[in-house]
């Protein structure tokens, strides 16, 4: 029987991870996976997540399961601290704890795929890795507009307002809030408000991912689109993972928030429970209980903004210092951008001829169409990769 299974597309980030292991060189530079490292090349526990895991192994007296859509407590305090207590009490979102954000997509593009008059959700391009994957295995009608031009670097906004043109009311516009995966490259609040005239507009339902909140311009900040998408439109969904934020990727904390008109909150939550109970059933609860713990107390609430704000402040050196060193040792500004986006992520504009060279090379791993994850970089590997782009980029154009 199995010999029938197809065949299924391989993550590109896997693909790399893999291609890394199998790498015997003792130099090689892994950029591929997405997660933050220090210094020193660790991943760290927060100070404010070892204590809010010690306090609860004190006092948590049971792990019964929680309800389907999960622990009332942890989405009411995710959501007041997200998108503001006034803002989420008025808006009477309907809300999920879900393992991470991946899951909270899927519940999504499960519910919209099960609508008997399918709508499309529309994707940016590039995209994340895992948008479409995901669409397609429940189901659901996308497109693509355009979003980001790698060889330039910029945005093409105008570009992807022109492909929205033909989204028609009811449809879905799936877009992150900062620090942008793969791109790094963040609409302006400027832009963010025309794009929200337009969905308006046409009718268009905001579909917003956010995944790095607090690694742009700190959480406050980096919580607004949120705050305005929730406060003015009648519909709108947004999904959320707390991995990066908490530096709790294995523990899985995420959660959905679903704002409908009043008369349609009832419904919604009964089509989420069951979408819910079909599939991951009960969400698992130790990371979103770290994360409720450590909202609902000062201390460490205050605590965990300033090491979520550290971070920050270190990828943002990394990419600062990779603008100074490539204008120190080659007098160039093909990696400016660089210093002029946020988050872990951002993609170099490397042919793929070049992006096989700087692995095969010099050993440096990105993800296939050429994405880096900065935050992984540290010392003597900024100049290693910067003196390893201009060699590859060299070679190709004398060639």
């Amino acid at each position: 029987m199995f010999e029938k299974v197809k065949e299924y597309a391989v993550d590109p980030i896997m693909i790399g991870a893999d291609l890394f292991a199998q790498d015997p060189r003792e130099d090689k530079l892994n950029l591929t996976v997405g997660v933050y490292e220090d210094e020193n090349g660790n991943t760290p526990i927060l100070e404010a997540v070892k204590t809010a895991e010690r306090r609860l192994a004190d006092t948590q007296g049971t792990k019964a399961y929680t309800a389907l859509t999960g622990d009332v407590e942890y989405c009411t305090t995710l959501g007041e601290t997200i998108f503001g207590a006034d803002v989420y009490a008025a808006s009477g979102c309907v809300a999920a704890q879900t393992a991470g954000g991946a899951v909270a997509l899927r519940l999504m593009a499960d519910l919209v795929a099960q609508m008997p008059t399918r709508p499309t959700v529309w994707l940016q391009t590039p995209t994340y890795g895992n948008y479409i994957p995901i669409l397609m295995a429940a189901g659901a009608n996308w497109r693509a507009v355009p979003y980001y031009n790698r060889a330039q670097a910029e945005i093409e906004f105008e570009q992807m307002l022109d492909g929205l043109a033909e989204a028609k009311p009811g449809d879905l516009f799936l877009f992150q809030g900062v620090c942008n995966n793969p791109t790094g490259a963040d609409m302006s609040p400027e832009q963010i408000a025309t794009l929200l005239n337009r969905l308006e507009t046409q009718g268009v339902v905001p579909w917003l991912d956010l995944a790095y909140l607090g690694f742009a311009q700190g959480w406050e900040a980096d919580c607004m689109a949120a705050r305005q998408i929730v406060d003015r439109f009648p519909e709108c969904v947004v999904c959320i993972t707390l991995s990066k934020s908490f530096g709790i990727y294995r523990d899985r904390a995420g959660a959905l928030f679903v704002k409908t008109r009043a008369a349609d909150r009832g419904r919604m939550e009964r089509a989420l429970t069951a979408i819910i109970r079909s599939s991951t059933s009960h969400a698992p609860d130790h990371g979103p209980s770290v994360v409720r713990t450590i909202l609902q107390d000062a201390v460490l609430k205050a605590q965990w903004l300033r090491d979520l704000d550290k971070m920050r402040r270190r990828v943002a050196g990394i990419r600062q210092e990779i603008v100074a060193i490539e204008q120190r040792d080659f007098r160039s500004d093909a990696l400016a951008f660089l210093g002029r986006q946020s988050g872990m992520f951002s993609l170099l504009p490397l042919s793929e001829i070049q992006e096989t060279a700087l692995t095969r090379d010099h050993g440096i791993h990105v993800v296939k169409g050429g994405r880096v994850n900065v935050a992984r970089l540290r010392g003597a590997d900024i100049s290693t990769l910067v003196g390893a782009f201009h060699r590859v980029t060299q070679c190709n154009d004398r060639s």
